[in-house]
């Protein structure tokens, strides 16, 4: 029978590793009219569209059907009993409709059998699909996740760089809207300060995200006798929010993800991240901390937010998260 699916066609899959979160994601279909790039052969962990899946979460491959969500095997023992129940009450409404036809009614007694039909409504199984919906760019798989995953889970192909891809997409379309308002002149600049500001935070944001959650996860293959005390919250806390403090975990795993940056593009890291703290901590407002790094405003003042500093914020991002795509390449054999 049919797994459950969601609206656009999604089927729910479920981690058997134990120690995955949040192991729930969902395969769809391959999206029509796709074609592989030339050069992603070798990112394959496996043939695409065959068995197997790959947890995005975790990286866990297994067969097919160790992924199926316990959820839905109990949607389909429901169903199975009612289409059970329905085909006994068919079967029985027959041999009583046979023996009703062979009773003779002119007998001084009579017997009639009924079998009342089963009305029962049949089960449904409702799947809501995931938040976020990618595409894999080696296999045209389409897939869901919870926020973010590091593999495509039909051919196992290393996804870090996707998933930002749809930060980025989301990030340029808050700046659109904030870019739009001020030129269709609708006297409320602080809005469209304030959409920038979200943006801005949001770059920020993913960027440490990204970094914390490869890190865990070479962290667990490289070294997992030391996971535990390296991945812990109080190991990692805010330290992706600092290119040293970034770096220097990193060189626990002989990686530096900020190597192919030149130093102006450091520096322009630097300022940002200590921007984003200002926007999110002290209501956009230079504080000493800041002023120190960057002369252009004076204390309390607003600082500035430029949609095209946003979009150079995110692109330094973007090298930095592709740097650590390789890295997962390299640790599943993929490059």
């Amino acid at each position: 029978m049919p797994l459950p699916k969601s609206a656009s066609g999604m089927v729910n899959q479920h981690c058997p590793n134990e120690d995955c979160a949040p192991r729930v994601f969902q395969l769809g279909d391959v999206v029509e009219g796709f074609s592989p790039p030339d050069n992603t052969d070798t990112y394959y962990r496996r043939e695409p569209h065959t068995n197997g899946v790959t947890c995005p979460y975790c990286g866990h491959d297994d067969d097919d059907q160790e992924f199926i969500h316990p959820e839905d095997i109990k949607a389909i023992e429901k169903e199975l009993f009612w289409a059970a129940k329905k085909d006994i009450r068919d079967i029985l409404g027959e041999m009583a409709s046979d023996f009703n036809r062979k009773t003779s009614r002119n007998d001084l007694f009579s017997i009639n059998l009924d079998v009342s039909p089963d009305r029962s409504p049949r089960p449904v199984a409702y799947r809501r699909d995931l938040l976020r919906g990618l595409t894999c760019n080696c296999c045209g798989r389409a897939y869901g996740v919870y926020a973010i995953g590091l593999f495509c889970p039909d051919c196992g192909s290393p996804n870090l760089a996707v998933h930002f891809s749809r930060e980025l997409e989301l990030i340029n379309r808050q700046i659109d809207m904030a870019e739009q308002m001020k030129r269709d002149d609708t006297n409320d600049e602080e809005l469209a300060y304030r959409l920038l500001g979200n943006a801005h935070e949001d770059v920020l944001t993913a960027f440490e995200t990204y970094q914390k959650t490869t890190y865990r996860y070479l962290v667990h293959k490289r070294i997992p006798e030391q996971a535990e005390a390296l991945c812990n919250k109080k190991a990692t806390a805010n330290r992706f929010q600092n290119i040293e403090k970034s770096r220097k975990l990193y060189a626990g795993l002989g990686i530096d993800p900020f190597e192919a940056l030149d130093e102006d593009d450091l520096k322009f890291l630097r300022l940002n991240i200590e921007k984003r703290h200002v926007i999110g901590h002290n209501l956009s407002m230079a504080d000493e901390s800041y002023i120190k790094n960057n002369q252009s405003e004076l204390e309390g003042e607003t600082v500035h937010l430029m949609g095209e500093d946003i979009h150079r914020f995110v692109g330094i991002s973007a090298m930095i998260v592709r740097r650590l795509e390789v890295e997962l390449r390299i640790q599943d054999g993929c490059q």
